[in-house]
């Protein structure tokens, strides 16, 4: 036998979903915090990346003077510090390349979660709405039955009705705008979960 729905049940809906949309709006607010973070270590390796460059145009300017002198056999230059040299520039190019697709990676993350949060926070504030308007309905609709009860006039009861149906419709809309929070919040984490698989094939890559 399936137990009897109430209208506390839908009251105790209503006091959830705003304990829930707190709990999102916390979430946000700590993840914030993380993805300024995130920001700040991806600047720190642009930054590194540019010395590293700047670093391997002077290796450079010193192999060709080396590679100068190697021609001469009264040098001090041998075969194998050129080959050393060359190996080291080599190195370093490729850590370059692989700082690039991690920089970029990591900026193409930050960006999208900066507007995952966006969505996070209208989602909550859609989720707040509805349980206010969710408790509206409720408590008139209550309102409406206990007046029912009294017998009260029936233009009176016609005005109630209406204010009933007016907070529905409200109600309706409040949902529907939910709903559509929820799908662009899955959207929009569906594309923040392909970044973050790109950034792990990035990794791989160069692992």
């Amino acid at each position: 036998m399936s137990p009897i729905i109430t209208h506390e049940d839908e009251l105790e809906l209503a006091s959830i979903e705003k304990t829930l949309a707190n709990k999102i709006k916390k979430l946000a607010k700590s993840q914030n915090t993380l993805i300024n973070a995130q920001k700040k270590y991806a600047e720190d390796i642009a930054k590194t990346n540019l010395m590293r460059q700047s670093l391997n145009r002077t290796y450079r300017d010193v192999l060709k003077q080396m590679q100068v002198l190697a021609r001469e056999s009264k040098s001090n230059i041998k075969d194998e510090e050129v080959n050393l040299f060359q190996e080291i520039i080599h190195k370093n190019d490729e850590y370059v390349e692989a700082n690039d697709k991690y920089f970029n990676a990591l900026k193409d993350i930050t960006i999208k979660k900066e507007y995952f949060i966006s969505k996070k926070i209208q989602l909550a504030d859609a989720i707040t709405d509805m349980a206010s308007r969710r408790s509206t309905v409720i408590k008139k609709a209550l309102a409406v039955e206990k007046a029912k009860n009294k017998l009260i006039e029936g233009d009176k009861l016609n005005l109630l009705d209406q204010q009933l149906s007016d907070v529905q419709r409200a109600f309706d809309r409040s949902r529907d705008v939910f709903l559509k929070q929820v799908d662009q919040f899955l959207e929009v984490r569906n594309e923040l979960d392909a970044l973050w698989l790109k950034l792990q094939a990035v990794i791989k890559e160069f692992c």
